[in-house]
């Protein structure tokens, strides 16, 4: 029992780990409707569903991310340059083609944790318990990204020491996939450890 009671705290602690970044991140709006459709397919599946929009429809198509991967291992500095133009290509998609509740994938300021994100928006028009449907690339020139789902907790307005004139927009993860948890844990530790050295003079 005080082994269980040790791993859960452990993985609660893991879980709630965070780190500020700065990596591209987009997001759309999920209505309540199509949001119950997705937990349905989650539960039943374990996996989320396919875009079922034109535009999202056409990018997952392109979705070269496994391939990118395997490449990176063999040749880094070609998966680099192609993951940079799939991006650009990405974001001139989005900017031609954005909706009315679509935001593209721009590098942004984020704060994440295995449990949520935050991230700081211009001229913020979210609300408080929206969902969004939000994608996430751990460096700027990968085109590998992780796509989850999250309900907005709080927004916290521009501070007046700050000069970016920029709301932060904190959200929490529902639901989030195990793999893609412990993949942003991972890289929470990660940038941890890079802040420590750095700190270190190392």
């Amino acid at each position: 029992m005080a082994k269980e009671k040790k791993s859960g705290k452990q993985n609660q602690q893991r879980e709630y780990a965070r780190v500020d970044d700065h990596l591209p991140l987009g997001w759309r709006r999920v209505p309540e409707q199509e949001m119950s459709d997705i937990l349905t397919h989650f539960k039943k599946f374990r996996v989320f569903p396919a875009r079922e929009d034109a535009l999202g429809s056409v990018v997952d198509s392109l979705d070269l991310s496994d391939k990118l991967k395997q490449l990176e291992r063999a040749d880094p500095t070609l998966a680099r340059i192609l993951g940079q133009i799939d991006m650009k290509l990405n974001l001139l998609l989005r900017l031609f083609n954005p909706g009315d509740k679509e935001h593209p994938m721009v590098p942004t300021w984020v704060n994440l944790s295995g449990g949520g994100i935050a991230f700081k928006e211009e001229h913020c028009d979210l609300e408080v318990g929206e969902l969004l449907e939000i994608r996430i690339a751990f460096s700027m020139d990968t085109v590998a990204s992780m796509l989850f789902y999250a309900r907005i907790m709080k927004i916290f307005p521009p501070k007046e020491e700050d000069d970016d004139n920029l709301s932060k927009v904190a959200c929490a993860f529902e639901p989030i996939l195990d793999h893609d948890r412990e993949a942003l844990i991972q890289h929470v530790f990660k940038r941890q450890a890079e802040a420590l050295r750095i700190k270190r003079g190392l």
